[in-house]
């Protein structure tokens, strides 16, 4: 049994939009390729995409997964974290991707949720030399496009989420119930011990630390403005933290703990 994807489903439809969308941002840092691609707790999927020649290739596979993704020991307690595909991913679909479709050391972002996650992707159209050092300089400009995207195309989104692709089990990503944060929450080193951030706080706090106005960040997670604010007291109150620099530390040793683990 092989997948079946309907000319008519919004993936397909979308190709040209999605390249129009992402035109300046992948002319600006060589890219040839962007993905955002939701994963659901179930096992379907749903996705945007510039380049659909990946994407439909897998329907000429016979069960095997189409989704790829990475999760170690260290991705634990981390709400999202990235990856680059020639490191963490099967050989299979990496050389695929880059001498069937001429997309080449992938980059991917993942974003945690309860009930699905995000892998958002970039790529090149020519190799790198040292791929990792290439994008450790791109991140910052790669995440604010990201949210740019978040924020300014919702419809597309709401498109995306309404026309999930359901695949049989023996297709789905082998990561999946790993990925998915069942408890809702991430556990954090405060101030005066051991306390959480429920993941909606976490976005909040993660938008903030990339310099999101409260109002921006409400529209991104598509909550009121006084939500935000909620959010951001509860936090305070529950760690004990209120400067900038201790939410960045906070943060980053909640992953270096599970590290140690």
């Amino acid at each position: 049994m092989a997948l079946h994807i309907s000319l008519d489903h919004p993936t397909l439809k979308l190709k040209e939009k999605i390249q129009e969308v992402c035109q300046n941002f992948l002319n600006e840092f060589g890219f040839n390729y962007f993905q955002y691609l939701r994963c659901f707790a179930d096992g379907s999927v749903s996705l945007l995409t510039n380049h659909t020649g990946l994407f439909e290739y897998f329907q000429e596979i016979k069960n095997t997964p189409v989704v790829f993704s990475s999760f170690e020991e260290e991705n634990k307690n981390a709400d999202s974290y990235w990856f680059l595909w020639d490191e963490k991913l099967p050989e299979m679909p990496v050389q695929l991707a880059r001498e069937k479709f001429n997309i080449r050391n992938g980059l991917t972002l993942v974003r945690r949720s309860k009930h699905y996650y995000d892998m958002i992707a970039v790529a090149l159209p020519s190799e790198q030399s040292n791929p990792g050092s290439f994008y450790l300089n791109k991140l910052k400009g790669i995440e604010q496009f990201v949210n740019s995207f978040d924020a300014d195309n919702k419809d597309l989104i709401t498109i995306m989420k309404k026309n999930p692709i359901a695949l049989p089990k023996a297709y789905q990503d082998v990561n999946r119930d790993k990925i998915c944060l069942k408890e809702g929450k991430i556990s954090v080193s405060g101030k005066y011990g051991q306390t959480h951030i429920t993941l909606q706080e976490l976005a909040c706090l993660r938008l903030l630390l990339q310099g999101a106005a409260h109002k921006k960040i409400a529209t991104i997670l598509e909550i009121s403005t006084r939500t935000v604010e909620t959010y951001m007291v509860r936090i305070k109150q529950r760690t004990g933290f209120s400067t900038q620099t201790e939410f960045e530390r906070m943060l980053c040793l909640s992953v270096l703990s599970t590290d140690r683990q």
